[in-house]
């Protein structure tokens, strides 16, 4: 297994903030890849944007009558608007040490994966009139995806372990998070990570969960002597054939991604896997849709509650 010392850490974080315009160009045409065949929470509310005509029935005001498309027929009709209120996202890629990994100089690596990810669904969030913000000092939101470059930025300087998230999401509202993350942490039962999950997955808040992998922490290809070694590259296993303990380990990962996907749905948040090796967009997909049909099912603005 690769070594990885701070010094390789630091490196690395600086290589992927100067790909930075790069990988918004990626995330933009992901976003746009898929645009075309999704739709807005189109909904009626206040707002200045038409979105259809439909008769007058007893009890409308008088006010939202429009005399031109009436007198074109024999009936009344009502001028409806499209709701324009915005509703929060909060998303978070987790850029821990152990994001900067891959098991393949021709594969991702999962720091890069996620923080593409979290872009194309905040160019498609922001696209559909919503705020997306993130978990930086300065609690960075925008509302225009001309702006997607500043929040990214804003992303690689939140907090790579899960400590400091608690504070920025108000207590007794509801709140949209995502969070992509290889959940490495989560590995150890009373880890921040563990603590800090179970409060955002908590019946008051909604989103989701995208754990991110290499391909080698799902199917390990590894032969003959392997040492696993721990984000300061201490060796925490070694194993002198590791084809005799290829099954054990692979038990473990699943018990250890059960454990996610478990957090995540006792309170119906979304899980999703996504591999490092396949294309991103089947996992944007999942996490926007999920996003969309819960707004539509009243679990965030259209409901009444706001971040």
């Amino acid at each position: 297994m690769p070594t990885s010392t701070v010094q390789e850490q630091v490196a690395r974080a600086r290589s992927l903030a100067a790909r930075l315009p790069q990988l918004v160009d990626e995330s933009r045409r992901m976003a746009t890849s898929l645009r075309s065949g999704l739709h807005g929470n189109r909904k009626v509310g206040p707002g200045s944007d038409f979105w259809q005509f439909r008769p007058y029935v007893t009890g409308d005001p008088a006010s939202q009558i429009d005399w031109r498309r009436s007198a074109r027929s024999d009936h009344t009709f009502i001028r409806q608007t499209e709701w324009q209120a915005s509703h929060t996202y909060w998303i978070w890629p987790v850029m821990g040490s152990s994001m900067f990994w891959s098991s393949d100089p021709y594969i991702s690596e999962k720091a890069d994966r996620a923080l593409v990810l979290a872009l194309a669904l905040a160019d498609l969030l922001v696209g559909n009139g919503e705020t997306v913000g993130t978990f930086d000092g300065e609690h960075t939101r925008i509302t225009s995806a001309h702006h997607l470059e500043k929040l990214a930025h804003a992303m690689l300087a939140s907090p790579g372990a899960m400590t400091e998230v608690t504070a920025t999401l108000q207590p007794g509202r509801k709140h949209s998070v995502v969070v992509l993350s290889d959940f490495l942490e989560f590995a150890w039962p009373g880890s921040p990570l563990s603590q800090t999950l179970k409060f955002l997955t908590s019946s008051q808040n909604d989103g989701g969960l995208v754990q991110i992998l290499d391909p080698a922490e799902v199917s390990p290809p590894f032969e003959g002597r392997v040492d696993l070694l721990d984000t300061r590259a201490k060796i925490v296993y070694r194993s002198e054939k590791f084809e005799d303990v290829r099954d054990g380990f692979e038990s473990r990962a699943r018990l250890w991604r059960a454990r996610i996907q478990d957090a995540a749905r006792d309170n119906n948040w979304l899980y999703d896997r996504h591999i490092t090796a396949e294309s991103a967009n089947a996992a944007l997909l999942t996490l926007y849709q999920h996003l969309n049909e819960r707004q539509h099912h009243g679990i965030s603005r259209h409901s009444g509650t706001s971040a």
